[in-house]
């Protein structure tokens, strides 16, 4: 029997309008030797949850609402049955996400990299999925957690992939708006292996946009909200000093033998 050795990590909020879809694409995708896919719904008040475990997937469930609820509930979940878990890909519940990325993301970290990035920005194709609000919003927050981390940054985006060890080091705290933002500055300040590839984003294919398909007004209350998160993780994680390597990185021949 084989063990997965990564976790496909997709938070949901009344997403039932296209989970079912988004699923099944994954699940045509993946190495169900290599990868379990969960789901971690938060809060919806839709039938969201039971429409995911009409699937092969873990389906996880939170009473709270927010994006990062709903990612680490998939992981407690995930890590419980699945010991062997080495890493975690998180990726998007609405269709934006192309599973076919996923080779990439995995081939780049499989290279010694902790953290694994998927930029939406460096692929400027992807801007017609993407509203003019949308790119420059994330352009700024790209700008602002490379000030607050010391290395620049071209996006804040929801397809990455993180290792089990460097995410437990990290103890994300922000769990609505700046789950993505407080990884980034955290996984910088501590000196672990990061590294950006660019990625596809579609159109969602159903349910509701709850940050980038919104009013300015809203745009902006969730970018204010953003940049909160990324200086308070400024502030909890102090610089580390700089080093040969970096501190979370493993060679190739590490990995198989932890695996």
């Amino acid at each position: 029997m084989h063990l997965p050795e990564f976790a496909i990590i997709i938070p949901a909020c009344d997403e039932a309008a296209c989970i079912g879809p988004v699923l099944d694409e994954f699940l045509g995708v993946v190495d169900p030797e290599k990868l379990v896919i969960a789901v971690g719904v938060n809060g919806s008040s839709d039938d969201t949850a039971e429409i995911a475990r009409k699937r092969p997937v873990l389906v996880a469930e939170s009473e709270q609402r927010g994006y990062g609820h709903g990612c680490q509930a998939a992981i407690d979940l995930t890590k419980n049955l699945f010991p062997s878990i080495r890493a975690y890909v998180f990726c998007a519940g609405d269709g934006a996400t192309d599973p076919r990325d996923l080779r990439s993301i995995t081939a780049a970290y499989e290279q010694g990299y902790d953290l694994v990035l998927g930029s939406r920005t460096m692929r400027l194709r992807n801007w017609r999925s993407m509203t003019v609000r949308h790119v420059l919003a994330n352009a700024a927050l790209g700008l602002w957690c490379g000030l607050l981390s010391g290395r620049r940054f071209s996006d804040l985006g929801p397809l990455r992939m993180i290792s089990r060890r460097l995410f437990e080091k990290i103890a994300p705290q922000e769990m609505t708006f700046g789950w993505t933002i407080e990884a980034q500055i955290a996984a910088a300040k501590l000196d672990a292996a990061i590294c950006e590839i660019p990625v596809t984003e579609r159109r969602r294919i159903g349910g509701r946009q709850k940050v980038s398909g919104v009013t300015w007004r809203r745009t902006l209350s969730i970018g204010c909200k953003i940049v909160a998160a990324g200086y308070r993780t400024w502030r909890v994680f102090p610089p580390q000093p700089a080093r040969g390597k970096p501190v979370f990185a493993r060679s190739n021949s590490s990995r198989q033998r932890e695996a």
